[in-house]
């Protein structure tokens, strides 16, 4: 019999199991990978929706460099329900600038003058194109324990296009980067739930930027407030404050890098190819390793026509999907 020390096992028999449960927590199960998310369902009001308020923030890295503002992914969920080993999500070779079977199956089927093959297209090949920022929450009476946090927020179309209005001056006239540590902007979420058919998803279209810019607000772990980091007269931030501000910024869980895109597994790619064997009709008893083509297809009834631009990818499907 082994010889464990009692220690080892006092978790096992002294009690100890009632600690084991971290599966039970909600609020740890929703954002253990960093993510900000918010539920419609959970707005105190339904009629006005889920309200909360962040800023976005740059992206300063444990290394000390600024990357890009945001993370852009591009990817598919197959949702394919007779077949749950292969659905999920797949990031899209598009990613790397490279053809995309799960893209080319798509239009190769929407584009067939079979109704069936469309058909299963659309409820079967969901296309979204995401984006990947750190945002700091400042007000959520939905979930007053993210407030304070620097957390990633993955947002759509809809609020990358707000993001570049205030860029362009489009609003107010004069143009703002909303991740400027200076003169950046908060941003109000006001979101609500909309069905269409039988779908149900967050609408961010009455979200809005505040029509006033502002410095970074630095929340106080132990007084539980923030107060604006302080600028020089030139509007430049304060070199007392500089370090301050850096320390806060890299204050966090994760890294907006472990939802960068990643290019497809061996075993993916097979699982594309049976996705396009099963979805077409094909017979296949064994996976094969190469990603299907356009021009693969024997289907006589493909009408002509191909894979559009990625601005009428976006127009076709829910950005907030």
């Amino acid at each position: 019999m082994a010889n464990y020390e009692e220690d080892e096992l006092s978790d096992l028999f002294d009690g100890g199991l009632d600690l084991k449960m971290d599966f039970l927590n909600d609020i740890t199960k929703s954002n253990n990978d960093g993510i900000y998310r918010v539920d419609p369902k959970k707005a105190l009001e339904k009629s006005k929706g889920y309200r909360a308020t962040v800023r976005f923030l740059p992206n300063l890295s444990k290394e000390g460099k600024v990357g890009q503002s945001a993370i852009e992914k591009i990817s598919h969920y197959v949702d394919m329900k007779n077949n749950r080993e292969l659905a999920g999500y797949y990031d899209s070779s598009k990613n790397f600038g490279e053809k995309c079977g799960l893209t080319d199956l798509f239009y190769t089927m929407l584009n067939s003058n079979n109704a069936i093959l469309q058909e299963k297209a659309k409820s079967t090949l969901k296309y979204q194109r995401k984006y990947y920022s750190y945002v700091l929450v400042i007000e959520d009476v939905q979930q007053p324990e993210c407030v304070g946090k620097v957390m990633i927020m993955q947002y759509g179309k809809t609020i990358r296009d707000k993001v570049l209005a205030e860029k362009n001056g489009e609003i107010s006239g004069v143009p703002c980067n909303v991740f400027d540590l200076a003169e950046g902007k908060d941003f109000v979420l006001i979101v609500k739930e909309i069905s269409t058919g039988d779908e149900t998803y967050p609408d961010y279209k009455s979200s809005s930027f505040q029509g006033k810019t502002s410095s970074l607000p630095v929340y106080s772990k132990e007084r539980k407030l923030f107060k604006n980091i302080p600028l020089t007269e030139d509007g430049k931030v304060a070199d007392s404050a500089k370090a301050i501000v850096k320390d806060f910024l890299l204050d966090r869980e994760h890294e907006i890098e472990e939802f960068a895109p990643r290019r497809l597994t061996e075993e993916q790619q097979s699982n594309i190819t049976e996705i396009s064997n099963i979805l077409t009709g094909k017979a296949t008893s064994t996976y094969t390793k190469t990603q299907p083509k356009s021009e693969d297809f024997e289907l006589s009834d493909i009408a002509s026509g191909g894979s559009p631009d990625a601005e009428t990818e976006d127009d076709f499907f829910s950005d907030d999907f």
